[in-house]
């Protein structure tokens, strides 16, 4: 697991700047703090910072092939990589490593760009060919991994984090409206903008290629499949996931260093625990993370408990304070590299510091969600399917009539937004919807209300729910999430915390088979009876407690609203108060101080308004006042 970074000249005469690739690679250490490496020849400049996982002495980056005509950078881990390297050596190539970084790099002189499709695992990559001056950037399937780049008339830059970018001075410091409208939507920005204007995310799946004196392509390489199948029944469908996620956690388990699992105590963290448990020959080290005083809806940690002693693992816990909360504030904003807004990358934060102390790779029970229908909206969708058949202003006039109680509620009120959205997509979206145009009118300045307006906030979310090919509506809903909230925010949050401190996370339920399996099987599997994630739960009974299987969902909550109303009171008055703020001119004042008083007074609920409002602020200080 590495940090890279690249600079292309699209002009072959220009040479490289070695003191601005040398910046980009240092400003990554973080993500690779075992070793480094830099490699520059003409127009091309790559670098990397290393966490080594495999073969740890023989995998030093850059990597070549036999006659140095071709060199590869690479973050992320290939688990298949074995097998790979055998047939590949059977078909001439030659390896001077163990390492899954030179088996990517024979891949691409036996298959071309098609190299991607052979592998099974989490990357980003860049592989420079040297004869035929041209750079070919990867992402892998499901976007474990991230990868930005910046394109001028005259070069390309790109990079594991935007930091990287932004040690170019070419590289604007200026806010994109539609990363900020995005922001204000959901609390971070959607691919491929990004809050910086100019800065792209390669979305997953995704392939790049860029020559000298040749314009930037952008592929997609790979899509979840929509082939009809004849349907099969539930029970063998129960008995491939099984087996296909017993699969993907053995291949997981690949790794030279220790590793462990962040366990919530739920269904997803508990299922992997479960699998590693039985594959391991010593006991699984676990991590968790919970609250103090907060109530048994913030407590993880019992749950936790729970599984830890069912497994008879190794585990650790750690309980986040309000004080924690500020001490990690400045690092996250400054790791994230845009505003971002999920609370829940606090704790991620911890737990992942936690587990750093005692191992270099840890998996987590991401993705099961997306996958077998986990979130409670799905099963809300399902009711709502009947509103099709209304008319519009009946149904405009039922949401009036619970509007003044819902305003006081902005979770009643994403409810409401979902309830009039004129289609599916929007609907789907509705449930994510923090700031709605009326609260932008509201919170946000003239200037800034002018920059945003006219944005569809939707667009995204649209744009994959027309493109499922499927008439299955929850599972086109599921796709929708995979493609937007799981990649940009669940997966950017564990990504950027963990390599923060040095972990690489591992994701089980993301294995391209899995997923490929997981979209073949329908809607009335997943959700049966008013039970989420029906398939999952078969595939598991008989192997985790009985109390985890039948456990309903519960989301990983921070206690933002009691913290906002006592603890972190007069810190969230003294950042959004204050003159620096007020100076930058973004936020209508009067609405933030509604905002605020109505949340200390207990008159309203807006405390996710307000930490938004906090984050984009702090990201302000951080990096536009240089």
């Amino acid at each position: 697991m590495c940090g890279i970074v690249g600079i292309m000249h699209l002009n072959a005469e220009n040479q490289i700047n070695t003191e601005l690739l040398d910046r980009m690679v240092t400003v990554l250490d973080h993500r690779g703090p075992d070793d480094r490496g830099i490699y520059v020849d003409g127009p091309i400049g790559l670098g990397m910072t290393r966490l080594s996982i495999i073969d740890l002495p023989g995998g030093r980056q850059p990597i070549f092939n036999e006659d140095h005509t071709l060199v590869i950078i690479f973050n992320g881990e290939i688990y298949n990589y074995k097998d790979l390297y055998h047939y590949l050596s059977q078909r001439g190539h030659c390896f001077r490593t163990r390492s899954d970084t030179e088996v990517i790099i024979h891949g691409f002189e036996e298959w071309g760009t098609e190299v991607v499709s052979h592998l099974e695992g989490i990357f980003a990559f860049a592989i420079w060919d040297k004869h035929n001056q041209l750079l070919f950037l990867a992402r892998d399937h499901l976007g474990v991994k991230p990868l930005y780049y910046w394109e001028s008339p005259y070069s390309l830059l790109f990079a594991s984090e935007i930091k990287a970018l932004l040690q170019n001075p070419e590289v604007e410091r200026a806010i994109n409206p539609v990363g900020l409208r995005n922001f204000l939507a959901y609390g971070h920005s959607i691919g491929p903008d990004t809050i910086f204007q100019r800065v792209k995310k390669l979305l997953p799946g995704h392939r790049l290629l860029c020559g000298v004196r040749q314009p930037i392509t952008l592929e997609q390489y790979w899509d979840v499949p929509w082939e009809e199948h004849p349907q099969e029944s539930e029970s063998i469908s129960v008995k491939k996931i099984k087996r296909l996620l017993e699969e993907s956690v053995k291949m997981q388990l690949v790794s030279d260093v220790p590793l462990g699992v962040f366990l919530s105590g739920g269904l997803d963290s508990s299922c992997i625990l479960s699998l590693m448990s039985r594959d391991m020959d010593t006991p699984v080290k676990t991590f968790s993370v919970g609250f103090n005083k907060e109530g048994p809806f913030y407590d993880e940690l019992t749950d936790a408990s729970v599984a830890a002693r069912h497994f008879h693992s190794d585990h650790q816990e750690i309980k986040a304070t309000p004080k924690d909360f500020i001490d990690v504030l400045p690092k996250l904003i400054y790791h994230y590299d845009e505003p971002f807004a999920d609370a829940a990358a606090f704790p991620t934060y911890l737990v992942a510091k936690l587990a750093s102390r005692h191992v270099k790779v840890v998996l987590t029970g991401d993705g099961a969600d997306e996958l077998f229908g986990g979130y409670l909206r799905y099963g809300m969708e399902k009711r709502l399917r009947w509103l099709k058949y209304l008319p519009l202003g009946l149904i405009d006039g039922l949401a009036s009539v619970f509007h003044p109680w819902a305003s006081k509620r902005p979770r009643w009120q994403r409810g409401l937004l979902a309830v009039q959205a004129k289609d599916a997509a929007a609907r789907a979206a509705s449930w994510y919807l923090w700031f709605p145009d009326n609260m932008c009118q509201d919170i946000l300045n003239s200037d800034f209300l002018e920059e945003i307006r006219g944005i569809d906030c939707f667009e995204q979310f649209r744009y994959y729910y027309n493109r499922a090919q499927t008439s299955d509506h929850l599972n086109r809903l599921m796709y929708v999430d995979l493609k937007t909230q799981m990649v940009d925010s669940y997966l950017e949050k564990v990504d950027k915390a963990s390599m923060a401190v040095g972990v690489e996370a591992r994701v089980p339920y993301l294995s391209r088979n899995l997923v490929e399996t997981a979209f073949q099987i329908p809607s009335t599997y997943k959700i049966k009876h008013g039970r989420s994630k029906n398939i999952l739960r078969k595939a598991m009974k008989g192997l985790i407690p009985q109390s985890t299987l039948h456990k309903p969902k519960h989301g990983f909550a921070v206690p933002l609203e009691q913290w906002l109303r006592h603890d972190l009171k007069d810190f969230f008055a003294e950042i959004l108060f204050d003159h620096h703020t007020r100076q930058r001119g973004i936020f209508n004042f009067a609405t933030l101080e509604r905002y605020y008083q109505a949340h200390i007074s207990e008159r309203g609920s807006f405390s996710t308004h307000l930490w938004f409002l906090l984050v984009f602020e702090l990201w302000c200080r951080t990096f536009l006042d240089i």
